[in-house]
């Protein structure tokens, strides 16, 4: 909603400090746009000087990361909202704790981000929470000087709403008070001055007014005489008719014995309640301490456990002349189970991570999550120990297994980055191991990499090609370019692939093998295919204007792209009066096809949109998974065509596929066709269709000529 609608549904008098941050985009920072008058006291400032700040400036610095780490939870959990006591800056430079409400709204109409922060004093709260451990102490203290008053006072006691009684030397009855009458027996004028102190106990046993002696009333009447002859337990604590009395006893200089029993019912259940709340701080301070330094959902150590076991580490490295080596695991593949599956199941799959990595290290080595799907274990080894190296291989094993949810396998897969001393110093072995991570993800999946200097300068490369990547989203710098597809018997042109280049201000055109995998680390490779797709379309559509039956397009399609909510209502107003089909690698389609994949596809049938698997042979798919998807048609990958002309091997290979593709009813396409023989051998194959340099490099539109009369007679070289 926008501002105006968030103002008007803040009350206008307020006792809780109320402020409402913006960005207009992701890439911008928050500044404060509103604060009510509340949070202008609260914060020591004017609604003037507030305006234009940083949001997160308001948490004190010692909490402000962990305030951040809170709300980086909450979006990876999907909601939009949390609650968290922490300590809090005014604008004088002065503290106090507060209780923040953070809650996050978008503007779907401009899509600026609001995030609006209700803060609450909570400083007189926690003074109140120490004050009554301090009145449970006190409390005890006064209990104790109360009983030893009652102690020495209990002979000069005249009238009392307690029960008391004097028995004289032979024990017998000489004085009591109606009170003791009611707790001895529901007829208090059966009591009769002279009773012996057995008949009075028989009788409040008989009466059943004893609660612990119901059932065993013989055995506890000997016990109590026994203790009283022989002036045993001269205090206790008994329970008559659901109250709860302490019994004194005492015994005068003429041998009188004074009997006193004082409710003490309210006393105990306040110290019941003083106890029980006692507890809740205890747990409570539990609880916080393990919030603070543990991850909510898997319940491993957080980045501030993992710093703080790193320095214990690093003392015991110096005493003990150990090495630390850290693991730097990210999961392979994670983003596709949220994305296809649901967050439900990404939380799942991390549980079972974290219980693999538990359960795989040793008692003294510490395991953390520091972020969605991150990892860092921390373990100390012998100088010339391998044991980081296998346990990375152990775990890379264990984590590719696939994990169940409901009877459906959910396939991840796990880099480890490792760094380790003395080669690297203590303090950057978190850094050096994330950039390990970074080589070995490089290197493809299911990789372990060790951290070496050069790495750096590929790190810093890799930041640079990223941003700029980032520049040339916001400028608009990819663009189309065009390869016909052509029938390896008749020469003819039945369809265009269009292939996404970077048109870069200094380097000129950039293919995407250059800069894919950096889009895709940075997760903006489905932005860039909608953006080549939606130009190739409109150059097509006036392009081919005046065809008829002009060819079929062909597009890249990214899983991230493919899984776009807006992607069926895009094609959907589609004008293009050719045909379309979605091309998809099939290393990130055919393992994972969860049902929000394959519903995609369904629907995108429907739409009468072609589907290819490209790069056939690359990856890892089955003849199931192709017959779970029913491709339109299979793309085999270009390096398995390149030694068709001089490999018998290779030659069986590209005859297999084209059978498999007879087999289930999918056409075949052949990229990397560069030679001539190529296209012969194809042709000989039975394989159709022929893409490649030998037909035409890419190119733009303009280079071809298409017309009603040569659209499917394209002057092909061959």
């Amino acid at each position: 909603m926008t501002l105006d609608d968030l103002i008007k549904r803040i009350p206008s008098i307020s006792v809780e400090a109320i402020c409402i941050a913006q960005r207009a985009s992701d890439d911008a920072a928050y500044e404060i746009v509103w604060v009510n008058k509340a949070f202008c006291e609260m914060f020591a400032t004017t609604r003037e000087a507030a305006e234009g700040t940083d949001p997160f400036a308001i948490y004190h610095w010692d909490y402000s990361a962990d305030f951040k780490a809170a709300m980086s939870e909450m979006d990876a959990a999907g909601k939009t909202s949390f609650m968290q006591d922490t300590f809090c800056l005014r604008y004088d430079g002065s503290a106090f704790w507060g209780a923040v409400s953070f809650l996050r709204d978008e503007d779907q109409e401009t899509g600026v981000e609001n995030i609006i922060t209700i803060v609450r004093d909570i400083d007189l709260l926690k003074n109140r929470e120490q004050s009554a451990e301090l009145a449970l102490i006190e409390n005890e203290h006064l209990l104790a000087k109360i009983e030893a008053v009652q102690t020495r006072l209990m002979s000069a006691i005249n009238m009392s709403p307690d029960p008391f009684c004097i028995y004289d030397a032979r024990d017998r009855l000489v004085i009591w008070n109606p009170a003791f009458a009611d707790n001895v027996t529901p007829h208090p004028d059966t009591l009769k001055m002279g009773m012996k102190n057995q008949e009075i106990i028989a009788m409040s046993l008989e009466n059943g007014f004893i609660d612990e002696a119901v059932g065993q009333e013989e055995s506890y009447l000997a016990d109590y005489l026994d203790a009283w002859r022989e002036g045993k337990v001269p205090h206790s604590i008994t329970r008559i008719q659901g109250r709860d009395y302490k019994v004194i006893r005492s015994q005068s200089p003429n041998g009188d014995r004074v009997v006193l029993r004082v409710d003490i019912s309210e006393q105990l259940r306040q110290q019941r309640e003083l106890q029980t709340y006692a507890d809740r701080l205890e747990e409570a301070n539990r609880e916080i301490s393990q919030q603070a330094m543990h991850d909510e959902l898997t319940g491993l150590g957080n980045r501030r456990f993992l710093n703080a076991r790193l320095v214990e580490m690093i003392e015991t490295r110096k005493q003990t002349g150990l090495e630390i080596a850290a693991l730097h695991i990210d999961l392979d593949r994670f983003k596709q189970i949220n994305d296809t599956m649901g967050h439900a199941v990404g939380d799942y799959v991390l549980e079972q991570v974290a219980d693999i990595l538990r359960t795989r290290v040793r008692s003294k080595d510490v395991v953390a999550r520091i972020g969605g799907d991150e990892f860092i274990i921390l373990t100390l080894c012998a100088p010339d120990s391998d044991s980081p190296e296998v346990l990375a291989d152990r775990l890379i094993q264990e984590i590719c297994k696939p994990i169940m949810y409901e009877d459906r396998p959910c396939r991840i897969g796990a880099s480890v980055g490792i760094a380790r001393t003395p080669m690297i110093p203590a303090d950057e072995l978190i850094t050096c191991s994330d950039i390990a991570l970074y080589k070995a993800k490089t290197g493809g999946r299911a990789m372990k990499a060790s951290f070496d200097h050069g790495d750096l300068e590929a790190l810093q490369s890799n930041k640079r090609l990223s941003d700029d990547l980032l520049r040339a989203i916001e400028e608009d710098e990819f663009v189309p370019m065009f390869q016909p597809q052509v029938n390896t018997d008749s020469n003819e042109v039945v369809a265009i692939e269009v292939l996404a280049y970077w048109d870069h201000p200094q380097r000129g055109l950039i293919p995407a093998s250059e800069f894919l995998s950096t889009a895709m680390e940075i997760h903006m490779d489905g932005k860039i295919d909608g953006m080549v797709f939606r130009k190739a379309i409109a150059e097509c559509r006036a392009f081919f204007s005046g065809i008829q039956d002009p060819p079929t397009i062909g597009c890249n399609v990214s899983l991230s792209r493919l899984t776009e909510p807006g992607l069926i209502d895009e094609l959907n107003a589609l004008d293009y009066h050719g045909g379309l089909a979605f091309e998809l690698n099939e290393t990130i389609l055919i393992d994972d096809g969860q049902a929000a994949v394959l519903d995609t596809l369904d629907a995108l049938k429907g739409l009468g949109v072609s589907i290819e698997v490209d790069d056939f042979g690359s990856g890892r798919a089955s003849i199931v998974g192709l017959r779970r998807i029913s491709p339109d048609r299979l793309k085999i990958d270009r390096r398995l065509i390149e030694p068709l002309t001089g490999s018998d091997s290779s030659r069986r290979l590209v005859s297999s596929i084209v059978e498999i593709g007879r087999a289930l009813g999918i056409g075949v396409t052949a990229e990397g066709v560069e030679t001539a023989e190529h296209a012969l051998q194809l042709a000989d194959l039975g394989c159709e269709r022929g893409q490649g340099a030998f037909y035409a490099p890419p190119g733009p539109l303009k280079a071809y000529e298409f017309s009603e009369e040569n659209v499917t007679r394209f002057a092909a070289r061959g």
